[in-house]
């Protein structure tokens, strides 16, 4: 006899009446056109990010080591303001999903 084990941990599905916020807390790492029944692959591990005001996609790049063009795909060019939510790659450091 045998057990089969399966790479579950690497898939997320969406339960109905999960908002998108409460499936980005869950994952951290942003998602769009979030409906119920969705099936979401985790990706690289992220970190959230809370902006700060006067911060742009542009200093957040250099203050991180990425490209702009990097930070705005990872976050789905949303818009930038303060207190919102973005994610960055996690370097160095050991983040469990």
């Amino acid at each position: 006899m045998f057990t089969l084990v399966t790479d579950q941990s690497r898939f997320f599905k969406v339960k109905h009446g999960q908002s998108g916020g409460e499936v980005e807390r869950a994952l951290s790492l942003p998602v769009s056109d979030v409906f119920a029944g969705k099936i979401i692959e985790r990706g690289q591990p992220l970190v959230p990010y809370t902006v700060k005001p006067l911060e742009s996609y542009k200093s957040l790049a250099e203050k991180f080591g990425l490209t702009e063009e990097e930070l705005k795909s990872i976050n789905l060019s949303r818009p930038l303001y303060p207190t919102c939510r973005l994610y960055v790659p996690c370097k160095n450091r050991r983040v469990s999903i």
